[in-house]
């Protein structure tokens, strides 16, 4: 059973949440991986910002299906959707840290992070239709050069947070982010590794201004609870 303290604390986030998203529309995050033997893998996660509720599309690789996660701070859930063998399933997860270890990171307010990380070149150009300004940064694993698109009232830590779902799930991602000091959104950026790890570029493409509301249905999906 939750304590008071925190059904506070998930009421609060979920206020806070329905104030915060000033963002509506829609994107595609692609990112690829370059490995020191030649190898490629590249991946596409799918991102739909409504007015009250959030969507991500994570396309599944090889025999694996394609999962939809859709959040809905309204009334504290998430809802996992998928489809195998013609028979549509899900679960509904409560919307806790314990569920989504990112959830901090999801409803957090712009403008608090260090910032002295980050090097404007001076650079500017657009990219979506954005005006982006060129930045470099790094920490003790990458150098990175990204470009920002800081009319976007959207942060990266953010839109990764919604991949972190499920219990002792890693935020490694989002922490390096914050490493950065990156608190914008990168359109595009390039990471370099300094380890011998693959190097990863990131793109966020085909932008709309709008989500389909359909996006958010669980129509025809039988759910199961998880608590």
């Amino acid at each position: 059973m939750k304590t008071i303290h925190s059904l506070l604390f998930i009421f609060f986030l979920s206020v806070s949440s329905l104030t915060a998203q000033t963002f509506t529309g829609s994107f595609d995050l692609t990112a690829t991986q370059h490995y020191a033997n030649g190898n490629i893998r590249s991946d596409t996660i799918s991102y739909y910002f409504g007015k009250e509720k959030t969507a991500i599309m994570i396309y599944g690789r090889r025999n694996n299906p394609d999962m939809k996660m859709i959040f809905s701070p309204i009334d504290s859930t998430i809802t996992t959707l998928f489809e195998m063998n013609d028979k549509k399933g899900g679960y509904i997860l409560p919307m806790d840290e314990e569920h989504w270890p990112g959830m901090p990171q999801a409803f957090r307010t712009r403008n608090t992070m260090q910032r002295e990380n980050l090097n404007y070149t001076g650079k500017e150009k657009i990219i979506e239709g954005f005006i982006c300004k060129e930045v470099t940064a790094e920490n003790d694993d990458y150098t990175t050069v990204l470009w920002l698109a800081e009319d976007i009232p959207l942060s990266m830590t953010r839109v990764l947070s919604y991949q972190s779902v499920g219990k002792g799930k890693s935020k490694k991602e989002i922490e390096l982010f914050d490493q950065l000091g990156v608190e914008g959104l990168p359109l595009e950026l390039f990471l370099k590794s300094k380890k011998g790890k693959a190097d990863v570029t990131i793109n966020l493409i085909n932008f709309n201004e709008s989500s389909d509301e359909n996006i958010f249905s669980t129509e025809g999906h039988t759910l199961s609870r998880v608590e």
